[in-house]
């Protein structure tokens, strides 16, 4: 029963991770309808940021976390300016936006790896430190807690957002009718880089809460990106609930994979879920079908 809390907490910790990377993907898709690839690797320069204003510089956490999203955002920004305007500025058909946002990501990757170099995996201060918290007689570390409670806060701040304030409302409908949002006298332009400031702002408190449980390392941003698109796929395009949701069942079914059959192909786990979620619901837990009047 032990090996089962330890891993059941596992999970839902791991999934945190996931399910934060899932929101910021989320965030850009319910406001222009194109799914960044390169989310994963802003997360990354969020964490070797925070890598060398930690471990270099030895800043404080808060300012450390002032920088992350300095950097984050901005990134962010230069990316929705090069890479997804020309295809949110008019009505281009194709994936010209799916190459432009992996270009952009792969350059991110280029340019980490130069800055980074060879250094090995290193481990990052986190801003409770290496504390645990015991929870049904399992040990809880404090960096996972901390990742689990930054993801609820941000999910309810996002529903909020949507729900009650005018810009969430136009956000949405500019994914859904560009043409009769632009009626509406609402600029795509403007909601379409308030989206990319606002999934920069939620990447980086992902990159600031995860460096500690991830570590330094320019291979995170593939990796963790797609276990987010894995948590987006299971949970629904579109909807913040399933982003979480479908994070917190990826972390447990990895874990329990691990644990009951083998930890080699925890890949499999990922996998196996999104098969049985969408065999059963297409369009993911979450996800609601799209009907359109004729």
């Amino acid at each position: 029963m032990t090996l089962f809390l330890t891993a059941l907490f596992a999970g839902l910790a791991v999934g945190s991770v996931y399910g934060l990377i899932a929101l910021s993907y989320t965030v850009v898709f319910n406001s222009t309808a194109i799914f960044n690839v390169a989310q994963g690797d802003l997360m990354m320069a969020g964490v070797l940021v925070s890598y060398f204003c930690l471990d270099r510089w030895h800043l404080p956490q808060i300012l450390t976390l002032l920088v992350i999203v300095g950097v984050v955002v901005a990134l962010s920004l230069i990316e929705e300016r090069v890479a997804v305007r020309p295809f949110v500025a008019r009505p281009v058909v194709g994936l010209g936006w799916f190459i432009a946002t992996l270009a952009f990501s792969l350059i991110i990757e280029t340019i980490a790896s130069i800055i980074y170099g060879q250094n090995p995996v290193v481990p990052i201060p986190g801003a409770l430190g290496n504390g645990t918290v015991t929870v049904a007689g399992v040990h809880v570390a404090t960096k996972f807690i901390l990742a689990f409670v930054v993801m609820i806060v941000i999910l309810v701040a996002l529903e909020v957002f949507y729900k009650r304030s005018w810009l969430g409302t136009a956000m949405r409908g500019v994914a859904e009718d560009r043409e009769v949002a632009a009626l509406r006298g609402i600029d795509a332009l403007r909601i379409s880089r308030l989206a990319f400031i606002i999934a920069g702002l939620v990447t980086a408190l992902a990159a600031f809460v995860v460096a500690p449980i991830v570590s330094a390392d320019v291979t995170v941003g593939l990796t963790y990106g797609l276990k987010g698109f894995i948590a987006l796929a299971a949970g629904g395009f579109g909807s913040l609930r399933g982003c979480v949701i479908g994070g917190l069942l990826l972390g447990v079914a990895e874990q329990m994979f691990d644990l009951y059959v083998n930890s080699n192909y925890e890949i499999l786990a990922g996998l196996i879920l999104v098969l049985i979620v969408l065999a059963v619901r297409p369009s993911g837990l979450f996800g609601t079908r799209a009907v359109r009047q004729v």
